[in-house]
């Protein structure tokens, strides 16, 4: 069983950081920079930090005659940045 767990942590900790890589490599070929924790802009974020400036985002599902209807609140200009340059497959996940 441990080693199974082992191995699912290295598989997330690869995608982890592929994620990292993707991101700052699109950031310096597109010249473009994101806030760090002290507000100062870098061309090198952790992904911790990206993640943790995900989490204020929530979804609201709203039910009116049977209809849902999903709405993504608190995205701001810097989410939306972030998505944009990882690519239009991630953008496409908060539409």
């Amino acid at each position: 069983m441990l080693a199974a767990e082992c191995r699912i942590m290295v598989l997330c900790l690869m995608i982890y950081s592929i994620a990292e890589w993707k991101l700052r490599t699109k950031l310096e070929e597109e010249n473009e920079t994101v806030p760090d924790q002290k507000g100062k802009p870098t061309k090198r974020p952790t992904m911790r930090w990206i993640f943790f400036k995900f989490q204020e985002i929530t979804e609201l599902i709203t039910q009116k005659k049977g209809k849902a209807k999903s709405e993504i609140l608190n995205m701001e200009e810097i989410h939306w940045k972030i998505l944009s340059l990882m690519g239009e497959e991630y953008e496409n996940i908060y539409l």
